[in-house]
This record gives structure tokens, sequence and C-alpha cells, in this order.
């Protein structure tokens, strides 16, 4: 028998920014990204951005969330923990 245990959306957002922190090119896709890729689009989704960038669309999740300005000014260590209110993973990959 198998037991599932359910985890809840900041729960599974902690999950996700620790894994994509130990990945071995994080710093170097989110250095690029902020310094050349959202001056030159920055309403680029997540979706697009892990596809221009051959990265794992949960990595461009992260790194979305951790550098746009839509934080409200949060510090980064803030963000990593919680995900943004009202925003769902599946809402990263529309435009």
């Amino acid at each position: 028998m198998s037991t599932q245990r359910s985890y809840d959306a900041a729960a599974l957002w902690e999950i996700l920014t620790e894994t994509v922190h130990a990945l071995a090119m994080y710093k170097h896709h989110k250095r690029y990204v902020e310094k050349v890729l959202l001056p030159e689009k920055p309403r680029i989704s997540a979706k697009e951005m892990g596809l221009v960038m051959g990265m794992p669309l949960g990595e461009a999740i992260v790194i979305l969330e951790e550098l746009r300005p839509s934080s409200k000014g949060a510090p980064e260590e803030e963000s990593k923990a919680k995900a943004a209110p009202g925003k769902s993973l599946l809402d990263y990959g529309t435009k």
C-alpha cells in the first residue's frame, strides 16, 4: 500500500526553489536573464524563456519570480520560501 503525502502550495514552492537553486547553471542563467533577457523582453513568459535558454520550466518560473518587480520589493529570501499570492505554477506557461 502506498501512502500519498499531500503538499500545499507553499511547500511545493519551497521544494521547487530549493531544487532550482541546486542546479549547476542556475546562477549563470539568473544573471543572464537579469542583465540581458529581461531588459530586451520584460514581458517574456516562463515557458518562452525556458525554450529560448534551454532551461527547465521550473527554473524559468523561479528566476522570473525572483527578478520581476511584481514581488512588491520583498527581500529575495522571503520570496524564495513562498509563491506569489494568487498565482499558480500553471500561470507561468501562458502568454
